[in-house]
């Protein structure tokens, strides 16, 4: 038996099963599904538009070479249940093979172009996949002899296809699809099988595989939908990698689900970002903190009008304050959100939040998605922090082949326990504090770094901002806020700690070492990789309490 045997519900009990289906939650919807149905009733209407705008596809396109996608692997040895590693940028092509694996019958496994020997072996291996997709070459990097290197390693893998970075007007990798023109197509899968093997990118420990359905994802595009208001001209944008949930669930996805254009951006350049927001009216995305306060400067600097742009979510790393406040100045409906790979939705802000929800909060519970934050005795607690767990019927149906950390995340009835700290309001608005494993705990006193991040975030010298924790012989740990100043700026330890104090932060929560980088690693979809900090840090040129190097050691 193929490892890929063991990718299958392992976590959904049968009562939690039915009560979503009974309540319609969930059903026998299939992306391939939805796209054929559009590809009949639009089929020259436009679906995907790439290339910096400069191509654009049909429904009937995409629905033919979908299809060619799907016969190639099947003509390769692919079959049902079986998985597919789609290592591609935002291109077309990639919605198109994305499309393709699912009508095969098998199972896509979206990966980010930046992955590198150790994480493709890794993430291949584990799902024994049968075909990978990726670029011949990408950004100066030579992806068929990484493949090569590695291939001795994958005992599973039978083909290995390398796409050429496209160009207006070229078809290349579409052109060698037109052999694939003939043969039927298997009947689609049960929408209750694993369609989407996604590994989180890792902010600290090894990534984990998560397993969704065309159920789970369904569901998610049309709770998406009905949410956020969205219309039939309604215009998706999506600059965030499809190599990874965000993209293709909340790009594709919700794009494809309702026929809605969907524009990829590839490269990312704010300008050009600008520049298709206001040429293809672009209304929604999902995307990181940057992306949106890149959006911002750019439309406070060029003119531009992005006054379409209404819906634009974000979350995975803090969004502050004064950069909701600058997108909505400049007509950007920046909709702060919290979400997982696990969970994909937990809570979400609308644009018709209060206004003062909507700056200081990531939102409240998508439809039919239950959020609890309890305390260390397990018990819910409201307006003061706790863990996160959610429960919802777009949540993943566990990790595969991970049984530890499966029962240490999942409960029987369906609860999924985050890792995340936030605070409940009494109007059910989640704030999201921190992550467990990111507490500091400073003589014996937790101290979340989200709370001393988001009071400094507000300080005119400072671009970027995570606070970790240092160990200290005396405490156990101390605070350290490591800074991306603004050009042209200076902010040293004591001016600092003062306006925290002045700001009402208590002492034990002030930092006691200072280090100023040029920026701070993240990981794709925004998560900033504290651990990479600490391992880093240069302990002779922290700025601390003591003195510079005073005070702490790793």
């Amino acid at each position: 038996m193929s490892a890929a045997a063991g990718l299958r519900d392992t976590v959904t009990s049968e009562e939690r099963r039915r009560l979503y289906e009974a309540e319609g939650f969930w059903d026998e919807t299939s992306l391939p599904m939805r796209v054929r149905s559009l590809a009949e009733r639009r089929g020259g209407d436009p679906a995907v538009v790439d290339l910096a705008g400069a191509r654009s596809t049909s429904y009937e396109a995409l629905e033919r070479d979908s299809n060619r996608v799907a016969r190639f692997l099947l003509q390769a040895g692919v079959q049902a249940g079986d998985v597919v590693g789609v290592q591609l940028p935002n291109w077309y092509e990639t919605v198109a093979v994305d499309l393709g694996v699912l009508k095969a019958g098998a199972i896509v496994n979206p990966m980010l172009t930046l992955y590198r020997a150790k994480e493709l072996r890794q993430m291949l291996s584990a799902g024994s996949a049968k075909v990978l997709f990726t670029p011949r070459s990408y950004r100066g990097f030579d992806h068929v002899a990484l493949v090569e290197e590695i291939r001795p390693d994958l005992p599973s893998l039978l083909e290995h296809v390398a796409i050429e970075e496209p160009e207006p007007g070229s078809t290349g990798f579409l052109d060698l699809l037109a052999a694939y023109d003939d043969g039927e197509l298997p009947k689609p899968r049960q929408a209750s099988a694993v369609s989407e093997l996604i590994f989180t990118s890792g902010t600290e420990a090894e990534p984990k595989a998560i397993m969704h359905t065309e159920q789970t994802t369904n569901y998610m595009a049309r709770a998406t939908w009905d949410a956020l208001g969205l219309g039939e001209h309604d215009v998706v944008w999506m600059p965030s990698p499809i190599g990874h949930s965000t993209g293709l669930n909340f790009g594709v996805r919700v794009a494809l689900y309702h026929g809605l254009l969907l524009v990829l951006q590839d490269r990312w350049s704010k300008s050009d970002a600008a520049r298709l927001v206001e040429e293809w009216r672009c209304s929604y995305t999902l995307a990181a903190t940057t992306f949106l306060s890149d959006l911002v400067d750019e439309a406070a600097s060029c003119g531009r009008d992005l006054s379409s742009m209404r819906l634009f979510g974000s979350g995975g790393a803090p969004v502050p304050e004064q950069l909701v406040r600058a997108g909505e100045e400049r007509g950007i409906g920046a909709l702060r959100l919290y979400g997982s790979t696990e969970l994909l939705i937990g809570t979400w802000n609308r644009a018709e939040s209060p206004p003062a929800k909507r700056v200081a909060t990531d939102g409240i519970a998508f439809p039919n998605v239950e959020i609890d934050v309890r305390n260390e005795d397990g018990e819910s607690v409201r307006n003061e922090p706790g863990e996160i767990f959610g429960r919802s019927p777009g949540a993943c149906v566990g990790f595969f082949a991970d049984p530890e950390r499966t029962s240490a995340t999942f409960s029987p009835d369906g609860w999924i326990r985050s890792g995340d700290l936030g605070l409940l309001d009494d109007d059910g608005y989640l704030t999201i504090v921190g992550r467990r494993k990111e507490i500091i705990i400073r003589g014996g006193l937790n101290i979340a770094p989200r709370e001393i991040e988001d009071l400094i975030l507000r300080e005119p010298e400072v671009a970027a901002v995570a606070v970790v924790g240092l160990a200290d012989e005396r405490l156990g740990e101390i605070t350290c806020a490591c800074i991306v100043l603004r050009e042209g700026c200076e902010l040293h330890l004591p001016e600092l700690v003062a306006r925290l104090e002045a700001a009402g932060l208590a002492t034990y929560k002030l930092p006691q070492a200072l280090a100023f980088l040029d920026a701070l690693p993240a990981t794709p979809t925004g998560k900033i990789k504290k651990h990479e900090i600490v391992a880093a840090l240069d302990m002779q040129t922290l700025e601390t309490t003591g003195g510079v190097g005073a005070g702490a050691k790793r």
